[in-house]
């Protein structure tokens, strides 16, 4: 190849505008490098329609003239013959045009015209397909030489490689368009999330505060409920003790009281009395039981605990309630389990739960066992107190925490024992308890960290 048509090929390779895949700039480098090179008069860009049935021009140089676009299209149901040479995807070689069996068909409407006289047509590929051609016309009769032709095939493949990059600057562009918009999809995806979320939390908020409130009107209610009664029995006593003592006044002053009068109405004001300290201590021993369902103190000091050595001694202060009830205790912890935790108030909750296993669980079962097993993971231990009872009813499991829920009001029960329960392993053990019907009667699980958190 001639030294000046290599040189047009190396400052051409190093375009930026063919990497760049900027297209127009790439025809007018290109076709001005042919130009130039091969002394010619015009050349163009034809690429062909997706269905081969016709080819358009895109870029035309024709001397100084640079066309873009030039409204130029040729059909396959015009120019059969030049057409069906394009399907074979070689080189058209027309030195003379008006004559060559490919072009001839072009000689009147379209050679003649331009006083085009030589043909050079060279395929343009990208992806190994034919997509369109360069044309080289000049308006002189010419020997198209190899080296001419070879370069003319050179340069095509170079605009085969600016398509690629105008391809690839494509789909890098819908890409970060895509991008954008799935970045702009995200923002307000999560700014609806964020405000659902933030509704929820005040939605969730709302609620626990009704909660709240509904918690304490029910404690209020069973607060006023409980102490009512022995308040209402000893203001009765009270008011009858003072009427008698009134009526015992009216008969000493009128000088009508006998020694059987004194003495009847003696009994009735000693009995109103012990009705009302009766009923002012059942006030205070609810007050007691109030003060002490409220919860955690501040003053409680944790302390590791080997649980196969705590429960058994907690156990031996209900021994008498175990025996009155035919109860029997199954223990099963590992003798390595060791946690921290509070005594007294872990004392008291295993007091309580054993004390209502025994006054609830059982009925008619003959043996009656309850068993005590514990067990750890790595951050928590879990503590399990079954019993082979009757179980409880849907309604009493999801009331048992509650304050004043209970089956035995008749016989004296406050139901405030699981509630105190509950508000220890909350506050001051730092876990949760739950409460399930098992196989063969009732199972309380109490889940604390092995580890208290502490200020």
């Amino acid at each position: 190849m001639q030294k000046h048509l290599h040189d047009i090929l190396l400052q051409i390779s190093r375009s930026p505008a063919v990497d760049n895949g900027e297209m127009t700039a790439s025809n007018r480098v290109i076709l001005d490098s042919i130009t130039q090179g091969l002394a010619i008069d015009r050349a163009s860009v034809w690429l062909l329609s997706t269905d081969k049935s016709q080819i358009d021009c895109t870029y035309l140089v024709d001397g100084k003239l640079h066309q873009a676009t030039p409204n130029m299209t040729l059909a396959r149901r015009d120019f059969p013959r030049y057409l069906a040479a394009l399907d074979e995807e070689r080189n058209i070689v027309a030195n003379d045009a008006h004559t060559h069996p490919h072009t001839s068909e072009f000689s009147t409407g379209y050679l003649q015209p331009l006083g085009i006289c030589s043909m050079l047509d060279t395929p343009i590929r990208h992806h190994g397909v034919m997509v369109g051609i360069i044309c080289i016309e000049h308006r002189q009769a010419k020997q198209w030489q190899t080296d001419e032709i070879v370069f003319a095939g050179f340069l095509a493949d170079i605009y085969g490689r600016a398509l690629s990059a105008s391809e690839r600057m494509k789909y890098q562009f819908e890409l970060e368009k895509l991008n954008s918009d799935l970045e702009h999809i995200i923002y307000e995806r999560t700014q609806e999330l964020t405000q659902s979320i933030e509704q929820l939390q005040q939605t969730q908020h709302r609620l626990i505060e009704v909660e709240k409130m509904a918690s304490l009107g029910r404690l209020v209610a069973g607060i006023a409920h409980e102490i009512n009664t022995p308040l209402g029995v000893a203001v009765t006593a009270s008011s009858h003790a003072q009427a008698t003592l009134t009526e015992l006044e009216k008969l000493f002053e009128s000088k009508q009281l006998t020694r059987q009068l004194f003495m009847q109405h003696g009994h009735i004001i000693t009995y109103s009395i012990a009705m009302v300290n009766a009923n002012l201590l059942r006030a205070v021993d609810l007050v007691n039981s109030f003060k002490q369902t409220a919860g955690a103190r501040n003053d409680q000091k944790a302390e590791w605990l080997v649980l196969h050595q705590f429960i058994p001694q907690v156990l031996l202060s209900v021994q008498s309630l175990l025996q009155e009830h035919h109860v029997e205790i199954i223990l099963n912890v590992p003798d390595e389990l060791q946690v921290q935790s509070f005594s007294s108030p872990l004392a008291i909750i295993l007091t309580r739960l054993i004390e209502n296993a025994c006054q609830h669980a059982f009925t008619t079962q003959s043996e009656r066992k309850i068993e005590i097993r514990a067990n750890q993971n790595t951050y928590n231990w879990q503590l399990e107190v079954a019993d082979n009872g009757r179980g409880m009813s849907n309604d009493e499991l999801a009331l048992a925490f509650e304050p004043f829920f209970t089956t035995r009001r008749s016989q004296g029960a406050k139901g405030l024992g699981l509630t105190l329960v509950f508000n220890l392993v909350s506050h001051l053990l730092q876990g949760e308890i739950s409460l399930r019907n098992s196989d063969t009667g009732c199972i309380i699980s109490l889940t604390c960290p092995r580890q208290l958190i502490t200020t």
